[in-house]
């Protein structure tokens, strides 16, 4: 169905083994696993202004016999999402492409894939439900990236990633298909059983509440 807007997106870095989102900031993306993409420390305009979702279906290859078209195969699906920031932080962005740190500020390209998962968030025309589009085991790749100079405006330089999935790391996952799609409109839709299937191993945080203390002292 119709889609409007891009109301988020969220990242996480697996383990290339297990499967499950690594819950640190020295090899994952957050201490949650999970990485929300608005607003962090030295992007504070950070979000994502374009994601083009393409092979989201297999192709389908026709077969023929007695000059007609009997039969027809269809190959799997292994989409690519296309993603324009407006700005991300400069540290999640090295990590989700898997670039290596020399713990001096430089970073390099690792010549192994590090598997990372995506979910992005839009909604239906009305605003009324959300849909999501969930991408699994992707390894993460950036094109050119021009720079130009300031005049009389600010010239920026966006950048773009293209996300490409593969078969789950976790057989059981997404009934091993490399994506899937969720929306509000399922009435047994819930946000966090999906949080939990997308990105396996994520702890939902939790807000502790300050005890009160009622005998006077």
């Amino acid at each position: 169905m119709a889609s409007q807007g891009i109301v988020g997106a969220w990242f996480a870095k697996a383990d290339q083994n297990s499967g499950n989102v690594l819950a640190d900031t020295t090899n994952g993306l957050d201490e949650t696993g999970v990485y929300f993409a608005d607003g962090h420390t030295n992007a504070t305009a950070e979000g994502l202004t374009q994601i083009q979702l393409g092979n989201l279906s297999g192709t389908v290859t026709p077969q023929f016999a007695n000059n007609k078209q009997k039969r027809a195969s269809k190959g799997e699906a292994y989409p690519t999402a296309q993603v324009t920031f407006l700005d991300i932080e400069f540290n999640a962005q090295q990590k989700l492409l898997g670039m290596d740190s020399d713990g001096k500020g430089g970073f390099t390209p690792s010549s192994v894939l590090k598997p990372v998962y995506a979910l992005f968030k839009t909604q239906t025309l009305d605003k009324q439900h959300d849909i999501y589009y969930a991408l699994t085991n992707c390894h993460v790749t950036t094109g050119n990236k021009t720079l130009g100079t300031n005049n009389q405006n600010e010239v920026d330089s966006n950048d773009e990633m293209t996300f490409n999935s593969k078969s789950p790391i976790k057989d059981s996952m997404f009934k091993g298909k490399s994506y899937k799609v969720y929306s509000s409109i399922d009435a047994k839709f819930n946000f966090d059983d999906m949080m939990a299937e997308v990105f396996p191993g994520y702890k939902k945080q939790t807000t502790v509440t300050p005890s009160t203390n009622t005998d006077g002292n």
